[in-house]
């Protein structure tokens, strides 16, 4: 993977990379985050859009993961998730006569 500073990319574009035609991904290094780019051609946009839609997901996984520890909802018990999700079926139900 290569390597190039946000900053050059946001002051350059793609004259930042240079003359490539590689399909390898560059990673943007910025000062307080970093991102990936990922060449998309036809032939390979819907494959590219499926990886990174599950990429997100694990992501996103990942995050509720951390946050259930941090708050505690790991150590819940089966009976008490089964409590939560009848309440909140409840709930959805009383907004959805309400409405």
């Amino acid at each position: 993977m290569k390597t190039i500073p946000l900053r050059d990319f946001q002051r350059e574009g793609a004259k930042a990379f240079g003359v490539t035609s590689s399909i390898e991904p560059w990673l943007l290094a910025g000062r307080d985050q970093d991102f990936v780019l990922l060449p998309v051609t036809p032939e390979n946009r819907s494959s590219i859009m499926d990886l990174a839609e599950g990429l997100a997901a694990v992501l996103a996984l990942r995050q509720d993961q951390t946050r259930s520890v941090e708050e505690g909802l790991s150590q819940l018990s089966i009976e008490e998730i089964d409590e939560e999700i009848r309440d909140a079926r409840k709930a959805l139900r009383r907004r959805k006569q309400s409405a």
